[in-house]
């Protein structure tokens, strides 16, 4: 007879890794998610650094038999996409690989149970039942104790543990947010606690009224999701800088790149925005989306619907410069150029579609069609605010206005209506699939990026200053055009090998 042997200190170490942070992060998030999905509304942690021991104790719904044995297997995750944020016991598998051993107490309505577990070897990850000792005193929850080799351990350190539930789950601590956008999802609300204090958010002094904004989509203009603003009179901390993405209240990132907005002050912006839907494209670390081709689609329509919702917010502010910049001459000529390139390498790379306003796979039939004010195909834009017009909304903070319940939204697929699927009615123009525009921005490094199909040249850096003074700038735009877009591709796909079909097509023309 023969076995089949697996290195699980290998796998746990490769999922250890896929995290683009430290273990003890990656666990506490992953425990918190866990819970989180279980219905749980109150978290406790409880550390001991003299016993060198770390518990989380909640009050969800507990394990089922059949679930806890599932539970103890490293290679399942149990996730359902869409349905949470958690994958089954990645935290308490992830914790085998330092401590020397864990318990895990476990109660529903009909089992109360509890095992303690240990990675003998790299091939064997031994468990069997012990007695409860009673961590979970609620009728239902889940309690996980490390017992840790290292005294040193991020995990023993009770501020460390509150730093990585307010960097990661920040929504969940705002009260307003919490009350107002993610009570549909957490109907008791959530509270955290380590060692019996209750975790909360400092109290910023010096800020200006937060500014609330929908995300919207379809005609019918659906909220899909909601968020705020809020410019601080100082400069704000690496960590609480940028506009935070969230899905079920877990924060997946922060900053501006993400966005393709930069605007004036940005280490004096802070804000986040909540949408649900996108649990759905989840990767397994929750730092990021998943970038094969339906998920880009669906990633890159949220995120064009999340920059006009908060583009007048911006402008409110005083953050997104209004200065128009003149074309010295007519660029139109290259701009159909760089169309036809499209049309023909869009086939080949779908998921930039929805970034070209195309909800197609590279027939231009089937570009998006605005209000009769959008710009004529080919047309060149200047400066931030030659926008399309596209509707989104932004509306100044607090108020009463809750997102509606039901966040279903609408679902990114073509629609019925034939004004969507490319047949011109009279007194519409055609969307162009992508419009250049030209600013001079000094503190970006880039040499363009890409913000509601339109790729911003920017002026101000020294490879299109040489270009312009060499009279080569159509070839300077047309390799910043197709640098910028090779930035959103499935991770498969290479972006050398894009830029250099995009130029050969280019060539042949």
């Amino acid at each position: 007879m023969g076995e089949t042997r697996v290195n699980l200190k290998h796998l746990l170490e490769d999922i250890r890794d896929s995290y683009p942070f430290q273990q003890e992060e990656a666990i506490i998030t992953e425990l918190i998610a866990n819970a989180l999905d279980s219905g749980a509304s109150r978290i406790r942690f409880l550390i001991d650094p003299t016993l060198h021991t770390f518990s989380i104790v909640d009050n969800g719904q507990g394990m089922s038999q059949k679930d806890f044995e599932e539970y103890h297997d490293i290679a399942s995750s149990g996730k359902i996409r869409g349905k949470g944020i958690g994958f089954a016991g990645i935290g308490a598998k992830l914790s085998l690989l330092l401590s020397e051993k864990v318990v895990t107490e476990t109660r529903d309505k009909t089992n109360h149970k509890s095992t303690t577990w240990r990675l003998d070897d790299s091939q064997h990850a031994t468990w069997s039942y012990i007695n409860p000792q009673n961590m979970v005193q609620t009728p239902t929850g889940t309690a996980v104790t490390f017992f840790i080799s290292n005294k040193d351990s991020d995990l023993l350190k009770p501020a460390f543990v509150e730093d990585v539930i307010r960097t990661h789950f920040y929504p969940l601590l705002h009260d307003e947010f919490a009350q107002k956008i993610l009570k549909h999802i957490y109907k008791q609300g959530i509270q955290f606690s380590i060692n019996q204090a209750p975790v909360r958010l400092s109290q910023r002094e010096g800020t200006q009224p937060s500014k609330t904004f929908y995300v919207k989509l379809g005609k019918k203009g659906k909220p899909v999701g909601i968020g705020f603003l809020i410019k601080s009179k100082e400069e704000l901390s690496e960590k609480e800088r940028g506009l935070a993405i969230s899905t079920y209240g877990k924060v997946i990132k922060r900053g501006w790149d993400w966005l393709g907005i930069i605007p004036r002050n940005p280490s004096r912006l802070t804000g986040i925005v909540e949408i649900p839907q996108l649990s759905e494209i989840l990767t397994l670390n929750k730092a990021d989306f998943l970038r094969d081709a339906n998920s880009l689609q669906k990633y890159y329509h949220y995120r064009k619907a999340i920059q006009v919702a908060i583009e007048p917010i911006l402008q409110e502010l005083g953050e997104i410069s209004s200065q128009r910049d003149e074309i010295e001459r007519d660029l139109r000529p290259l701009q159909k150029q760089i169309e036809k390139v499209l049309n023909n390498i869009i086939p080949e790379f779908p998921e930039l579609n929805p970034l070209l306003g195309r909800r197609g796979r590279g027939d231009p039939g089937k570009d998006i069609i605005p209000d009769e004010n959008a710009p004529e195909s080919g047309q060149i834009v200047q400066g931030v605010d030659a926008m399309t017009g596209a509707q989104g909304g932004g509306t100044e903070g607090g108020g009463n206005e809750l997102l509606p319940a039901d966040l279903s939204g609408e679902r990114i697929e073509p629609s019925s209506d034939p004004m969507e699927k490319g047949i011109l009615r009279e007194g519409h123009r055609k969307r162009p699939g992508l419009m250049l525009g030209f600013l001079e921005d000094p503190a970006r490094s880039e040499l363009g990026w890409l913000m509601d199909s339109t790729i911003w040249i920017n002026k101000s850096h020294s490879a299109y200053v040489k270009a312009a003074n060499t009279h080569s700038e159509n070839y300077h735009i047309i390799l910043c055009v197709a640098w910028v877009l090779s930035n959103f591709l499935e991770t498969e796909k290479s972006p050398l090998a894009f830029l250099n079909e995009f130029l050969r097509i280019w060539g042949q023309q």
